[in-house]
């Protein structure tokens, strides 16, 4: 499976955060881009919410589906400037 170019892209940038509290480079990094998204212009859609989901899974995938847990989710939607929508 190849990965897409935007794919790629957010590998990379989930790695930045992932090691942004480890080493100087990339809190750096992070640093930048944050700056620049606090320069942008933006409509909160929908504010900031915290909820839980229940996660299910599948033994090989096509197994009997199975409760495997809670995860805490978030939700936010925001609108760019340029018209661009974010969830």
């Amino acid at each position: 499976m190849q990965a897409t170019p935007e794919t790629t892209a957010r590998q990379h940038w989930m790695g930045v955060l992932a090691r942004a509290h480890a080493d100087q480079p990339s809190r750096e990094q992070l640093n930048r881009h944050e700056a620049a998204l606090r320069d942008t212009d933006y409509q909160m859609i929908r504010a900031p919410e915290i909820g839980m989901t229940l996660v299910r899974g599948r033994m090989g995938g096509t197994g009997s589906a199975f409760n495997l847990g809670e995860m805490s989710v978030t939700r936010c939607v925001v609108r760019l400037a340029d018209g661009r929508t974010g969830y």
